[in-house]
């Protein structure tokens, strides 16, 4: 099938989500590209949800490959594992492209609602957690689960011996880890203990964290207040 027809399949298979892709009002047209092959179509979220020929006034422009495109469609790789970057400058299998600056915010809404819901195969979202479609950030291998609004959630899969966020890096904002397996050690600013499953570790706001795995470590990670 042409990109326009593999769109339209994900609208009419979206429509159940539609409320939670494009939680705003008005509309807004989302620009896809296939870099190898020049394929483009605009995606019409909001009111008049269709899709439409070429590049038509999009807010935000979405690249990737046909091949990328055609594992997302089939269900053999997931668009949000894909798109997520430790930092916007990274390159990744699919990029994006913000192009009217009076919408950034906007913009961040609708892609992170394309991501989990209209990118995901099937008329029910269903989401496997295998760590053959996570993705990479952070020195480990994240499945985007939730992002809405200010509330942000992923399964981590921290490989035997990685160090989960060796920069260091601190968020304004509150975390939670909820871990499922493996073994390790947990650090949150100077206090360090033993990593255990079956628990719920509490990040506060603008402090350092780290989990340093001895076994492969399985977690979901929750934020919120997350701007």
């Amino acid at each position: 099938m042409s990109l326009f027809d593999d769109l339209e399949k994900m609208m009419h298979n979206s429509e159940l989500y539609k409320d939670l892709i494009y939680p705003l009002s008005g509309s807004m047209n989302v620009g896809i590209e296939l870099t190898d092959t020049g394929d483009t179509a605009t995606v019409v979220f909001g009111e008049g949800w269709r899709v439409v020929d070429g590049l038509v006034d999009p807010s935000v422009r979405i690249t990737m490959s046909k091949s990328t495109f055609e594992s997302i469609r089939d269900g053999e790789a997931d668009a949000f594992a894909l798109g997520g970057r430790s930092k916007m400058s990274e390159r990744r299998p699919i990029n994006f492209e913000s192009i009217d600056p009076a919408r950034v915010p906007e913009v961040m809404e609708v892609i992170k609602g394309m991501a989990t819901f209209f990118f995901l195969p099937g008329r029910v979202k269903a989401k496997r957690l295998f760590l053959e479609m996570a993705g990479e950030a952070h020195g480990a291998r994240p499945i985007p689960l939730v992002y809405w609004k200010d509330l942000r959630t992923a399964w981590y899969h921290v490989p035997q011996g990685a160090i989960l966020n060796e920069e260091g890096e601190k968020d304004p904002w509150p975390q939670a880890f909820v871990v499922l397996k493996g073994s390790g050690t947990l650090k949150i600013g100077s206090e360090v203990m033993v990593l255990r499953t079956e628990h719920v570790y509490y990040i506060p706001r603008n402090s350092p964290h780290q989990i340093h795995a001895e076994s492969p470590v399985e977690l979901i990670w929750i934020a919120w207040d997350a701007e």
